[in-house]
């Protein structure tokens, strides 16, 4: 790498199309994916592999030239898109302004590069929403003892047999939701009651978590996501839920809630990988339809999750049970943040 006033050079690992998004890989640069966190875009064309390449950086000052996906109008907002691109197809990855109209994709496009109101938040910069986030950094204590989560608000477990809700060596420290093989009913969860949500106040909940082993048998549920209450024995006996589901021996990822009506579990079309965390989460901006994303990528979009008749309070939550089974189960969550307007 080398340092020139306003821009970073970099070796490039292929012949790369000017004004791109790019990222490091292995030290070098690569087009940066839809939702891949870029270090800035390519001041001019690399012709091939291992040329060095000017980077203007993300927090250059003005406007920076970007490549668009398709037509985009002026002033929409625009978000990554695949191949080092942008679209103003909404994402996780907002990128700013369109500060031109474009017509088709290639077109080069002026973009002021703009940090959303809700990431702020998570940097302290403003007031407005509450904001909990809870990185599991910690050591945490063996099955049947308190759970002392690190965080901005404290959690409780729930434990029936199995090995329920215990510690993990990982070195940046998770939560591990675990059973034994011995057939029998067990369920092991943890849930924030003394910090509830709102559900008027457009909660929304992000999950980063994996799935370590999914077992072998469907008698055993896996949810992640939003309830009224942590159930004992059976989440879908909850009053009131929204959530991402998994069945035992099945890594694909189904979305479901209870509230105005049910709406039983509709597939993601998405498969989580084994041993691989995941970024989940579920906006209820708009509580006469939440939505699911997966990744960034929004799921289930044609099903309509109306929580309009949730009145109570809720908690994010991680929830895992078994009917009397053998079957194993080893879920883990890594962070957890929730966020919702102040009231």
């Amino acid at each position: 790498m080398r340092v020139k006033t306003g821009s970073l050079t970099f070796q490039a690992t292929t012949a790369l199309a000017p004004y791109l998004r790019v990222k490091l890989t292995n030290g070098k640069l690569v087009a940066a994916g839809a939702t891949d966190n870029e270090i800035g875009t390519l001041e001019q064309r690399v012709l091939a592999a291992d040329d060095y390449a000017a980077v203007v950086p993300k927090n250059a000052e003005g406007t920076v030239k970007m490549v668009a996906n398709g037509a985009i109008a002026q002033y929409a907002s625009v978000y990554g898109a695949a191949g080092g691109y942008v679209d103003d197809v909404v994402n996780e990855n907002f990128i700013g302004m369109a500060m031109i109209a474009t017509a088709a994709s290639g077109d080069h496009i002026e973009v002021l590069r703009q940090t959303k109101a809700d990431e702020l938040d998570q940097l302290g910069a403003i007031d407005g929403n509450v904001v909990i986030d809870c990185d599991f950094t910690n050591d945490y204590p063996a099955a049947a003892t308190a759970l002392d989560v690190g965080g901005t608000s404290p959690w409780i477990k729930l434990e029936t047999n199995g090995l329920g809700v215990i510690e993990s060596a990982e070195a940046n420290g998770v939560v591990k939701c675990v059973a034994d093989a011995v057939a029998e009913a067990a369920t092991a969860a943890f849930w924030m009651p003394s910090m509830p949500i709102e559900m008027d106040a457009h909660p929304i909940v992000e999950f980063l978590v994996a799935v370590f082993d999914i077992g072998d048998a469907a008698a055993l549920d896996i949810n992640f996501g939003i309830s009224g209450e942590g159930h004992a024995t059976d989440f879908d006996a909850s009053t009131n839920y929204v959530a991402f589901h998994l069945d035992g021996s099945d890594l694909s990822v189904t979305c479901q809630s209870k509230a105005t009506a049910t709406v039983a579990a509709v597939d993601s079309l998405v498969d989580l990988v084994d041993d691989t965390y995941a970024i989940l989460k579920i906006d209820v901006t708009d509580k006469a339809d939440a939505k699911f994303f997966i990744n960034g990528v929004r799921v289930c979009a044609s099903t309509t999750f109306d929580l309009t008749g949730w009145t109570a309070m809720a908690s994010p939550i991680v929830h895992v049970e078994k009917s009397s089974n053998d079957t194993t189960f080893d879920v883990r969550a890594d962070r957890i943040r929730a966020q919702w307007a102040r009231s």
